[in-house]
């Protein structure tokens, strides 16, 4: 692993890591990830794969659904319509959903999953006590990283930097990270 793949692992591997064990994501499932081509995004649909979820539906830009799609998830586009085409792609419907996205995303989960113990946000925070979702938090760990990595050492888990830059260029690389349409981890270096 590189150092700057080391670097992109930790806090969206963690993350990811964290909110598909809150929600409880395992064999058999039909999994809802939105920013599904994003780092952490891209980490929960590869841990969901991992741990056996049946049908792994991904939202992302079209640009960017062949990566979704490498990462085997169903790539499908957000919008107006979302939740009509998730339902056509899953006709049993949806038992669990990670957003990456915000708002209209976690919406569109509340329609889909039956149990709302089993929606996740990382970025709607405003939304979870307005539509009856838990606060999902954890704290790094040491064991699992060291579960991801064994991971990355096996070949299951993918780490796409998108782009590195000096710590120096720190604005260009925030300006960057808001354009929200990028596939993987931007990382900055130092030295």
């Amino acid at each position: 692993m590189t150092w700057e793949e080391a670097g992109g692992l930790t806090g969206n591997g963690q993350g990811a890591y964290i909110a598909m064990k809150a929600i409880g994501v395992g064999p058999g499932d039909t999994v809802l990830i939105h920013g599904a081509a994003g780092s952490l995004g891209a980490f929960a649909v590869q841990l969901a794969k991992e741990w056996g979820a049946k049908t792994i539906i991904g939202t992302a830009s079209e640009s960017n659904h062949d990566y979704v799609r490498s990462l085997g998830a169903i790539p499908i586009t957000y919008g107006e319509g979302l939740v009509e085409r998730v339902q056509e792609l899953a006709p049993n419907g949806v038992d669990a959903a990670f957003d990456t996205a915000g708002a209209e995303a976690v919406r569109a989960s509340v329609e889909l999953v039956k149990d709302r113990n089993r929606i996740c946000t990382f970025v709607a925070y405003d939304l979870i006590e307005e539509l009856g979702l838990r606060v999902i938090r954890g704290e790094r760990s040491a064991a699992r990283l060291a579960e991801l990595v064994d991971l990355h050492s096996k070949g299951k888990l993918r780490i796409h930097i998108r782009q590195t830059f000096p710590l120096e260029q720190v604005a260009d690389a925030h300006q960057l990270i808001e354009t929200r349409h990028g596939r993987g981890k931007i990382v900055l270096t130092i030295g």
